[in-house]
């Protein structure tokens, strides 16, 4: 997906009854939108149309652990064909994402969506002796009950039958415990500094950006951002990734919708062993028209919350905001250069 990663199907729907109601005066005009509701006062589309991507840290986040940066870029492509594209792009080309393994599921998954062969590299090594040492939490993200759960059977740090197993048994209960029930059915994060929910992770970030939310009413109304698991479909995938030389699982789910000729799009990372707690990637896509021809302009917010960030100063925290950013425009450039749009 697009957010480093976008999963597989066009999920671009209307839901049943026709359109859907949308404040007053929301996508009327995209690039007034984006003075009202985004960090981009002002908008050269020209500088996009030649490949300029921006992408700059969102408002300052009350709480410790959340930052946000928001992007915006033009695809020289009509708003269905730039969601599609989006949704179809494969990160894989690129290893300087660190993405070894993305895997689609369906919304009724059973646990072997979850036994996929796993790389034999160093980093999923070190993810092997991390699990050994369960039930201590001190290098993955779990909670109490899911830690206790592994029987070590010596594996010398190897990724053993016994760590395959208990991943395979993490990921199948955490996802089906998410597409049943929504965020709120998902176990905690547990941690020395206490336990951490991702429906109130959830909540949090989006509260702390009422102007956000504000525009992306429509996605965030009928997605399981709002509570429960929404009215849209979801397209659900696990992947296993690389944090900081250690591999890690983490589950998402993407779903979107079109709203007359203007499309969201949510990507909504809901666990990850390790990295952050969640992490959100909400697109605007709307329709320009550059040179006569129409044109996509997109908005993305990214959203996340990570206890290593909670443990950052001011000044090491707007550092943390400038790499995120440049991670963004990396991808982007990846995305485009490879669509060629």
């Amino acid at each position: 997906m697009l957010r480093a990663r976008l999963s597989a199907l066009l999920l671009s729907i209307l839901l049943t009854g026709g359109s859907l109601l949308i404040p007053p005066g929301l996508h009327a005009d995209p690039i007034a939108d984006l003075a009202k509701y985004s960090v981009f006062s002002s908008v050269d589309l020209s500088s996009l149309s030649s490949g300029n991507i921006l992408a700059v840290r969102g408002p300052g986040l009350s709480f410790a652990r959340d930052l946000s940066v928001q992007a915006l870029y033009l695809v020289h492509a009509p708003v269905p064909r730039t969601l599609q594209l989006h949704q179809q792009w494969d990160p894989g080309k690129h290893p300087e994402l660190k993405v070894y393994l993305h895997h689609d599921f369906s919304t009724r998954p059973t646990l072997a969506d979850f036994t996929q062969p796993i790389p034999g590299n160093g980093a999923v090594r070190k993810l092997a002796e991390a699990t050994e040492k369960l039930p201590a939490l001190d290098q993955l993200q779990l909670s109490k009950a899911e830690a206790a759960a592994f029987k070590n059977s010596g594996g010398n740090g190897a990724y053993s039958p016994a760590v395959a197993s208990f991943w395979s048994q993490v990921l199948f209960q955490r996802a089906s415990a998410f597409l049943g029930h929504g965020l709120s059915a998902l176990p905690p994060y547990d941690s020395a500094d206490g336990s951490a929910h991702v429906a109130e992770e959830v909540s949090r970030l989006l509260g702390e950006q009422p102007k956000v939310r504000a525009a992306f009413g429509p996605i965030i109304s009928h997605s399981p951002l709002s509570g429960g698991i929404g009215s849209l479909p979801l397209s659900p995938y696990w992947e296993l990734f690389d944090v900081e030389g250690q591999a890690n699982f983490s589950l998402g789910a993407s779903s979107s919708i079109q709203t007359g000729d203007t499309a969201q799009m949510v990507d909504l990372q809901y666990y990850a062993g390790g990295g952050y707690y969640v992490y959100l990637t909400i697109y605007q896509m709307s329709p320009v028209t550059v040179d006569g021809k129409p044109a996509t302009l997109v908005w993305r917010v990214d959203s996340i919350s990570s206890l290593d960030l909670g443990d950052l100063n001011s000044f090491d925290k707007m550092g943390s905001g400038a790499a995120m950013s440049k991670d963004i425009q990396r991808i982007v450039k990846d995305f485009k250069k490879d669509v060629g749009l």
